[in-house]
């Protein structure tokens, strides 16, 4: 237990088939997990407000409250509708409007040449084009296995010529608002605009909602500067990143990734295959475990697993393999942040970071929009940022947040009355230093104070 109250790392769920039952979503919950995830791409809104539901009377059962991200589905390819079709390596098979592996999009059909190679389902397939003739393939498998309805597929070092958001984006998008999800995930981003359409059309719903924007296109990996300044938080989808890029080059690019979050001081989530074993197997693989543990030390401020609870045989061990992965990552860890990209208000608090450490206080961040403890986290701090805030949208969105610990209070006005607060509430104790930090104007961060509690 001290592991999961102590972890820095946040860890976010896949609800699906697997998990939908309060009982096992608390379990999961009282494991560590920090935010749940719905795919809108396999969930129906009826699928997801029933998750909505589940999530939300979990929630009571293990004392716990956290944010629901709703992934959009994105501007992308995918598999048509047929019986399950086994594919053996070394062997032929047809991609076709009407036979064999079904694709009936144009864009697809316009894009793939003789020699692309072709990937189905995140990575899990790969193919060959060895003939093309009009809307007819014929593919050699390099993989093989059981290939289903609906997958996504992708043409190696190629784009699709297709908008975002897309007419069911925006009717998931609407949707999460009215039910009352958090954030949502913005897939298969190429540019900044991509982003900014996301949130006018979220504002224009009438809610509130915090961006996650999900890297796994060649544009979106060369304008990653442009996205991360816009976004709330960026995600590293390795599986599409796998389909754009050779498999070799899929750690640089994460690392690359992760280090422009730091730099813009937004954090940053890794998902795809982090413990894909345990979809099956209830202990993971020692690559994985040292997949895990690697992301974490590079400065990963969530973990992000998406069949190992959404269909997978043992999904609260799932979360608790994360749990001690990252704990244990944690203690070996030592991240400095580069300074780069810091305003004034960036640069003083790398100095209440380093002050804290010096005289070896703990951090409280009283704030209104979030952005105080987050521009504290980029620095990483030894310990916990204890950020106090009044507004449960605020409270959630930071429980992504490496290092964070968001408290809900009635008020912040008053800085004593902030601290006596979390006294009584036992993050605080008598006699503990603690610098308080706050904003004396929205956004920035420009005030402290050095207390000892009493």
């Amino acid at each position: 237990m001290e592991n999961i109250l102590s972890r820095k790392t946040k860890i976010i769920a896949t609800i699906g088939p697997a998990t939908m039952n309060q009982n096992v979503i608390a379990d999961m919950l009282k494991e560590g997990v920090n935010a749940f995830r719905i795919n809108f791409s396999h969930s129906s809104h009826e699928q997801a407000s029933q998750i909505v539901n589940l999530i939300r009377s979990a929630e009571k059962i293990a004392n716990s409250r956290v944010p629901i991200i709703g992934d959009l589905q994105g501007p992308t390819v995918r598999l048509g509708d047929f019986n399950d079709i086994e594919v053996n390596r070394e062997s032929d098979y047809v991609i076709s409007e009407n036979e064999g592996i079904i694709v009936n999009e144009d864009v697809f059909y316009n894009l793939v040449d003789v020699g692309d190679t072709i990937i189905i389902d995140g990575g899990r397939f790969w193919a060959k084009v060895k003939e093309k003739n009009g809307r007819k393939l014929k593919v050699r498998f390099m993989t093989e296995g059981v290939i289903g309805s609906r997958k996504t597929i992708a043409i190696q070092g190629k784009e699709y010529p297709l908008k975002a958001p897309t007419e069911k984006d925006i009717s998931d998008l609407q949707f999460a608002v009215k039910a009352g999800i958090e954030g949502v995930a913005i897939s298969f981003i190429k540019n900044k605009e991509d982003v900014l359409k996301v949130k006018e059309i979220a504002e224009s719903s009438g809610g509130s909602v915090f961006t996650v924007s999900k890297i796994e296109t060649i544009s979106g990996v060369n304008n990653i500067k442009d996205i991360v300044q816009v976004s709330d938080y960026i995600l590293v989808a390795r599986g599409d990143l796998g389909s754009h890029f050779p498999l070799v080059k899929i750690p640089e690019i994460q690392r690359h990734l992760i280090e422009v979050a730091l730099d813009y001081g937004k954090p940053s989530i890794v998902a795809t295959q982090l413990l894909d074993s345990m979809t099956v197997n209830p202990i993971p693989t020692r690559a994985e475990v040292t997949d895990v543990y690697t992301a974490v030390t590079m400065g990963a401020d969530s973990l992000m697993v998406s069949g190992e609870t959404a269909v997978g045989k043992h999904p609260v061990d799932v979360i608790k393999w994360l749990n001690d992965i990252a704990f244990e990552a944690e203690r070996n860890q030592n991240l400095r942040v580069k300074g780069k990209s810091l305003d004034i208000y960036d640069k003083f608090a790398e100095g209440v970071v380093m002050m804290s450490e010096l005289i070896d206080a703990k951090l409280v961040a009283i704030t209104t929009t979030g952005k105080t403890p987050m521009r504290l986290a980029r620095f990483r701090p030894k310990k916990e940022i204890l950020a106090a805030c009044e507004s449960e949208f605020v409270f959630k969105k930071l429980q992504l947040t490496y290092g964070v610990m968001p408290v809900l209070l009635g008020s912040i006005k008053n800085d004593q009355q902030v601290v006596q607060d979390l006294k009584a509430s036992k993050f605080l104790k008598a006699g503990e230093k603690i610098i308080v930090t706050r904003s004396l104007k929205q956004g920035v961060t420009d005030a402290i104070k050095i207390l000892e509690v009493q």
